[in-house]
């Protein structure tokens, strides 16, 4: 018989497993949302312009997303070892010829495609295993796992800038392409499949994206990133635009990811006492609180605050959105119902940065967008505060009953 200490469910096997999401978090979101810093050099580079530039942008999420729940479908049946080493090999190799190529169309297809295509095959299945990996501490587990999202983009958008002011934009893709395969994957080779817990739902996926609860949680989390999208896009370019320096305008974007890591793992660790739906809308109105302090910045310590309040609320609903999915819907096909939901975020970035950029481009002005993400916030919170205010394990059973 096993030792389930070492090989079941909140074992010491599922730390590791914990640990192996946590880096490539960290590789796979410092490299994209660092794009902010590669706006301007790459827009100058191919004469392209705001609208352009966020397409791209969209295009690398977008398909991050909307490949999710096929990449959890097939992680859900094969283990999320094959698919993070496939995904490694593809993030690393978008990046490197995305450093060599001179055509926009092909950038399209290395950057967009390549690093969007990598990432779908690595967060999605690798959170779906830590989830399915914990029960009692299923909530920190995933906090700790999501949390090195916002280390990676502490680290990845100033080191970014640095790279392109002492080389150029290519060499530092190329720099990156290399320090990800080399993190990635010894990180696949510590996933495993994990354990079929006694008792789960089977509950089809359709009949849980049917419900209500489904719908409400997939637009609040559509309108919070299309706020959270612009921000990422046009924060460093509204800074430098207000005279900060590239670095400095590049550091913002670290802010963010410094503070989300209190978010991610402080909200999960308060969601016990406080209730996972009553803190979960408290990271929207952070959000919501974040961008009237941009809206009416005209200095960089304005901005700062704003990336400060901003990071926590973000990093808050990051890590919550799958424990709240627990929540309601059990664990049973967990990765492919998550990668539906993440499909909310390519929506998102779809809709966002590139609306943005058409303000930015008629406008000449960075603060259209600050508007429309502004409005987006507002909105979010609304929808979220229609959510019934039941504990989780009513809203668990009732998920299931409306399912039926």
């Amino acid at each position: 018989m096993p030792d389930h200490r070492t090989s079941g469910i909140d074992s010491l096997r599922a730390w590791r497993v914990c640990f192996a999401a946590f880096v490539e978090a960290f590789v796979i979101f410092g490299v994209s949302y660092s794009f902010g810093v590669f706006l301007k050099p790459m827009a100058l580079t191919f004469g392209a312009g705001h609208a352009l530039m966020s397409t791209l942008f969209a295009t690398l999420t977008v398909l991050s997303f909307f490949l999710s729940p096929v990449t959890g479908d097939l992680a859900d049946r094969y283990g999320p070892k094959l698919m993070v080493a496939s995904g490694a090999v593809l993030l690393a190799a978008g990046l490197i010829l995305s450093a060599h190529v001179y055509s926009f169309p092909l950038l399209f297809l290395t950057y967009g495609v390549g690093v969007g295509g990598g990432v779908a095959c690595i967060y999605l299945p690798s959170v779906a295993a830590v989830g399915e990996w914990f029960k009692v501490y299923r909530d920190i587990a995933l906090g700790i796992a999501v949390s090195r999202i916002g280390l990676g983009t502490l680290v990845a958008a100033p080191v970014a800038a640095i790279l392109i002011d002492k080389y150029d934009w290519r060499t530092c893709l190329e720099i990156y392409g290399w320090a990800s395969i080399a993190l990635l994957l010894p990180c696949a080779a510590l996933l495993a499949q994990p354990p079929q817990a006694p008792g789960k739902s089977q509950i089809g996926i359709r009949q849980k994206v049917a419900t209500r609860r489904f719908g409400l949680l997939y637009l609040g989390r559509m309108l919070a990133g299309i706020a959270i999208y612009i921000s990422y896009v046009y924060l460093p370019a509204f800074a430098e635009d207000i005279g900060a320096s590239h670095v400095a305008a590049a550091s913002l974007v670290g802010y963010i990811g410094a503070s989300s890591i209190v978010g991610r793992i402080g909200m999960n660790a308060v969601a016990p006492r406080f209730g996972q739906i009553a803190t979960y809308r408290m990271t929207f109105v952070m959000l919501l609180v974040s961008f009237a302090f941009w809206l009416t910045a005209h200095s960089y310590v304005r901005l700062a605050i704003f990336s400060v309040i901003m990071g926590v609320g973000y990093g808050g609903l990051v890590a919550l959105t799958p424990a709240v999915a627990v929540a309601l819907f059990g664990t049973a096909g967990l990765g492919e119902l998550l990668g539906v939901l993440y499909t909310v975020l390519g929506v998102a970035c779809l809709i966002g940065p590139p609306l943005a950029g058409v303000i930015v481009d008629r406008t000449n002005d960075y603060r259209g967008p600050v508007a429309v993400a502004t409005l987006a916030a507002l909105a979010a919170l609304i929808v979220v505060m229609r959510r019934p205010t039941a504990s989780p394990q009513q809203d668990s059973a009732s998920a299931l009953k409306e399912s039926a």
